[in-house]
């Protein structure tokens, strides 16, 4: 089995969004003591990889480079940073942010240029973090473009790979943006799959996994019940 973990803040803050650093350090040192390989995606995609994990994190939080970049480091592993292009330097205020969501400041260039340095991949997750499917095909072209333009810029590198923002997409969004990537990640609660679709690729919601006593045994059958199972009340919700 195999999946894609996401993450957006590594902080004590208790949000939604946050992430505790010591249980963050203890999920990657007993996934790795448990036998499970932390890879890239592009390995995790490869058809003979099997029992592996990547790391991603969503829009740029400074914490990440903060708290989360040294246990990266010591463990030697890699990761991905979907990156909101229109807030580095700033902070998390773009202009589809839902009344009343925690505020946090984002790293700016030189932060993530550290975190590159550290084995760090910067995707791409638009300029301004919009809805997409609210867009017309040339606005959602632009706001890949521009936010790519501008990762290759600083670190002479395209992005290959793109995160939804909010996660929200439909076919006609999918169309548009998997031309572009070799993979677009969504936030579907599942593992990955043996039929894969490139521009629908699933992702563990971090929240969802700070509660686990032990991560050695990450694949375990009740482990992977518990998150269909949260998988299949989100589908349930969004029907109504």
């Amino acid at each position: 089995m195999k999946a894609i973990l996401t993450f957006h803040s590594i902080d004590d803050r208790g949000t939604v969004l946050s992430f505790p650093p010591a249980t963050f350090a203890r999920m990657i040192e007993e996934i790795l003591e448990g036998g499970v390989k932390i890879c890239s995606l592009d390995q995790l995609l490869c058809p003979e990889t099997d029992n592996a994990l990547t790391i991603t994190f969503d829009d740029g939080m400074r914490s990440v480079y903060e708290n989360a970049l040294p246990i990266l480091k010591d463990a030697n592993v890699p990761s991905h940073l979907y990156l909101t292009t229109g807030v580095v330097g700033r902070t998390n205020n773009w202009p589809t942010q839902p009344r009343g969501a925690p505020a946090f400041d984002m790293m700016d260039w030189q932060e993530l240029e550290a975190c590159v340095d550290a084995g760090m991949k910067i995707e791409s997750h638009t300029v301004s973090h919009p809805n997409l499917c609210r867009l017309d095909r040339q606005q959602i072209e632009e706001e890949c473009e521009t936010a790519d333009l501008s990762i290759e810029k600083q670190f002479g590198r395209r992005p290959e790979h793109f995160a939804y923002p909010y996660g929200i997409y439909d076919a006609r969004v999918a169309e548009i943006v998997g031309q572009k990537y070799q993979t677009c990640v969504t936030t579907a609660l599942l593992p990955i799959g043996k039929k894969l679709k490139a521009a629908e690729l699933p992702r563990l919601d971090s929240y969802y996994l700070q509660k686990r006593r032990d991560y050695r045994h990450f694949f375990s059958p009740t482990a992977s019940g518990y998150l269909r199972l949260r998988h299949g009340l989100r589908v349930f919700r969004s029907m109504f």
